[in-house]
């Protein structure tokens, strides 16, 4: 199992960002990818392999931990 993202950006801010095709977009964060991708396959000879990333909208465990932080603001203070 592998964290697409976590990957991703240790790639993009790895390589230099001069990296890029003739139109000017910046294919550092790919190439390193598929590099680093491509190193851990042929040094590991994994059965299977599961890449995951991380959906670009908020999940619902943030919005559970803003509203318990939130009530926990509002309770008073205990005495001890």
């Amino acid at each position: 199992l592998i964290d697409g993202n976590s990957l991703t950006y240790r790639a993009f801010f790895a390589l230099p960002s001069d990296m890029a095709t003739s139109s000017g977009q910046v294919t550092n964060a790919v190439f390193g990818f598929v590099s680093m991708l491509t190193n851990v396959l042929k040094d590991q000879e994994p059965d299977g392999v599961l890449v995951a990333f991380d959906r670009p909208e908020p999940r619902a465990a943030s919005s559970v931990a803003a509203v318990a932080k939130m009530s926990s603001a509002s309770q008073p203070a205990s005495s001890t």
